[in-house]
């Protein structure tokens, strides 16, 4: 028996139509609903993640018990607002992103709405490359606010785990903390990297290179809206990773072996402890 009645996915990309295909596959939603442009909304790949598009986000929302706003983070907190005005009042609200304490101090009021952050997707964009099971033994972490209920942050909990995602709660401030570390340094580093490599040397370019860089092929505009909303997070992010370099730069500079051994062996011990 479907979980849901109608569930309303605003952005069906990546993330918005791997959660369609998830909840399709797993037999979840009655009515899964995208929303877009609705040029993007025609397309194949969009339509086989949902059962049906409305290009009129109020009109989408009329019924819905579960809506997932994956736009976007500028746009995230101006249709939150849009779904709870359209929405029953007993429709739970959702994101999808990867900035959370701007949108949550713009929500305040939004009783309905739990900020979310499933840590999975990729280099690639669009609902071309949408999965099923993308979320499937992946981290997703939840950020209730001041205002929201236990029952809405466990009604998130719960959808996320559905989907086969294993949940965390963390402030949103606390979420932008780590995050600036864990997933948006990572981006800038791998945009330097590649950015600093002339392009004559390509062909010299192994494994290594590739692996490192993959994030920096990630969407410009994207990328850029999540630096600029955390900003300060990241800047500190980049100030101790400047702080680390230092360091590797004076081992390097006085060809000292105990520095550099004890260099790779933190990093190594550290990247050992992920386990994959």
């Amino acid at each position: 028996m479907a979980q849901y009645k109608r569930v309303v996915i605003a952005g069906v990309g990546l993330l918005g139509g791997s959660i369609g295909l998830a909840l399709r596959s797993r037999g979840l939603a009655e009515q899964i609903v995208g929303w877009g442009r609705a040029e993007s909304l025609q397309r194949p790949a969009t339509m086989a993640c949902v059962n049906e598009t409305n290009a009129d986000l109020p009109a989408a929302c009329q019924g819905a018990d579960f809506i997932v706003i994956c736009t976007p983070v500028t746009m995230i907190a101006e249709l939150v607002q849009q779904c709870a005005a359209a929405a029953p009042a007993s429709a739970k609200i959702t994101d999808v992103g990867s900035t959370k304490l701007r949108i949550a101090e713009q929500l305040q009021s939004v009783t309905n709405f739990c900020g979310s952050h499933p840590l999975a997707g990729g280099e690639k964009s669009g609902a071309d490359f949408a999965d099923s099971d993308l979320f499937l033994n992946r981290s997703c972490v939840v950020t209730p606010g001041e205002s929201t209920s236990e029952d809405i942050a466990l009604s998130v909990e719960q959808f996320w785990a559905q989907l086969g995602a294993k949940t965390l709660r963390l402030p949103a401030a606390e979420h932008d903390a780590a995050l600036a570390r864990t997933s948006h340094l990572p981006h800038i580093v791998a945009s330097c990297l590649a950015g600093t490599t002339p392009e004559s040397l390509l062909p010299l370019a192994a494994t290594g290179w590739s692996d490192t860089t993959r994030v920096a092929a990630g969407g410009v505009e994207l990328w850029l809206q999540i630096i600029q909303e955390n900003r300060l997070p990241i800047l500190d992010a980049l100030r101790g990773f400047g702080q680390s370099v230092q360091h590797w730069i004076e081992a390097v500079e006085q060809d000292d072996s105990a520095q550099l051994e004890e260099l790779l062996s933190t990093g190594k011990s550290i990247r050992d402890s992920l386990g994959n």
